[in-house]
């Protein structure tokens, strides 16, 4: 199981931006932007986005490099829901985001995932920001559950979770290091930062910022 299923330091949990899958960003360059970015922060995790309604084959032509590259750095590769094609591409896992979903259909979708890829997969999930369908999650054998960070109740949420599971948290949506240090502070596992540091050329520089106050919380 790759580190992103385990209680460590701290670390950084990155998102591939939307203009990925637009277009807004071609592969080619955005590869190019991933190497060095790999270098300054240490990751554990690289979830690669995309909306809904993108196509297998669409996705899978974005993510099979990407796949490829995160491993080799030994860092997670994980697409948004689609077991199948996670298995097929060879990712490590999927990232399951319920928010929306009841507690039952929530932990159907999970189990689902689970049967295709198999226990040794990632099976990660972001949840509303309350204790009952993420303890329930956690106990049905999620890698880890992800709070929205801009939740009003996520911050007491995530210094709950730390003090009481074992199952690793994940702070999403995190927009600045500030941020990043004090819920990193408060026993977040894992920082996944809002995508838009991808829009610079070099986003290294601004990526090492997270980093480093991930490590001063």
């Amino acid at each position: 199981m790759t580190a992103i299923a385990e209680r460590t330091a701290c670390r950084l949990y990155l998102t591939t931006p939307p203009e990925l899958v637009s277009g807004g960003i071609r592969l080619r360059d955005f590869l190019d932007r991933l190497a060095p970015a790999f270098e300054a922060t240490d990751a554990a995790c690289l979830l690669i986005a995309a909306p809904a309604e993108t196509g297998d084959d669409a996705l899978g032509a974005i993510a099979k490099p990407l796949i490829e590259m995160a491993q080799r750095q030994d860092i997670a590769a994980l697409l948004p829901a689609r077991a199948e094609l996670a298995k097929r591409l060879g990712a490590d896992g999927v990232h399951l985001d319920l928010r929306g979903a009841d507690t039952a259909t929530a932990l159907g979708l999970y189990r689902d995932a689970r049967r295709v890829l198999g226990g040794d997969a990632i099976v990660g999930a972001l949840l509303p920001a309350e204790r009952h369908a993420a303890m329930e999650l956690a106990e049905a054998g999620a890698d880890y559950i992800g709070f929205d960070s801009a939740a009003d109740a996520a911050s007491e949420l995530i210094a709950w979770w730390a003090e009481v599971m074992t199952v690793p948290c994940v702070a999403f949506g995190v927009g600045d290091p500030e941020t990043a240090r004090r819920l990193a502070g408060q026993g977040a596992d894992f920082i996944a930062i809002e995508p838009k540091a991808w829009l610079s050329v070099d986003p290294a520089p601004h990526l090492e910022m997270f980093r480093a106050a991930i490590r001063a919380g």
